[in-house]
């Protein structure tokens, strides 16, 4: 991986600095130039006499374009700042009109290895997210606060199907990186026996020089991804690598429960493909 896309957000919270500190992590990690696209937020103004006249709405809404101006600039700054001139790609602005959306920067992410998206509570990361991983044909690595990312320890979530075969490919720059992997099949959730075996997995990785484990997690209640993120912290994963399920339909995102619990909380960085 030598060509990744951060994704920022300008309003209402912008990203904070430490996504970008963990990405100058990750660019030292795989020698890779990081770029980042700033999400620019403009609301149409409402021009509404009545709304106007009571509470003044648009210019409410002229600060909160200024906002989001402001904060865009501080972000391109900060990006310039913080990130060593080694590893600095481009910095671009997308203009939002009125949320955060993927579309503008889901095709800016096809020509990138990998997007990131940091998650840190703004409300459109989820949808961001969810767009990448369906519209760019790249993967995404969701990024929560975290005090370091140089992934050691990495879990590959394995049920030996498509999307799966396919985020064991997609990350194998950084899997090779790794001191321990582990192959790691929830066990209790659904029927294996017809999939690609674990074992398969362990022996494609070993002809690319990387030595893997295959750990079976029984299922805790009726959540997968609890059970996923439950193992990984209490053995110290700090990486996740998984395939999404679902699928895009007339713009709407038909989710996976795995996928679905995932996205909405995650617990430490995923690295996800589909």
């Amino acid at each position: 991986m030598r060509d990744i896309l951060l994704q920022a957000n300008s309003h209402p919270e912008p990203t904070p600095d430490w996504a970008l500190d963990r990405m100058a992590e990750l660019a030292a990690r795989l020698g890779a130039k990081i770029g980042i696209g700033v999400c620019k937020v403009h609301i149409s103004p409402l021009s509404n006499w009545l709304a106007n006249s009571l509470l003044d709405v648009d210019g409410i809404i002229a600060g909160e374009n200024r906002k989001s101006a402001d904060n865009a600039d501080a972000l391109v700054t900060a990006f310039a700042s913080r990130m060593p001139a080694t590893h600095r790609g481009e910095a671009f602005l997308i203009n939002c009109p009125g949320t955060v959306t993927h579309w503008q920067f889901a095709v800016r992410a096809r020509t990138h290895d990998l997007s990131v998206v940091p998650v840190y509570g703004h409300r459109g990361s989820v949808a961001v997210a969810e767009g990448l991983i369906f519209e760019s044909g790249r993967p995404v690595l969701l990024l929560p606060h975290v005090q370091a990312l140089n992934p050691e320890r990495i879990a590959i979530a394995w049920d030996g199907s498509r999307v799966a075969a396919r985020a064991l490919a997609d990350a194998l720059p950084l899997v090779r990186l790794a001191k321990a992997v582990f192959i790691v099949q929830i066990t209790g959730e659904k029927d294996l026996t017809q999939a690609a075996a674990a074992q398969d997995a362990i022996a494609h990785l070993a002809h690319h020089g990387i030595k893997a484990q295959a750990i079976d997690v029984p299922l805790e209640g009726q959540d997968a991804a609890a059970s996923l993120q439950a193992y990984c912290e209490r053995n110290g994963h700090d990486l996740l690598v998984m395939g999404a399920f679902g699928h895009s339909r007339v713009r709407e995102f038909v989710l996976g429960g795995v996928t679905r619990s995932i996205l909405d909380g995650p617990r430490l960085p995923v690295f996800i493909s589909h």
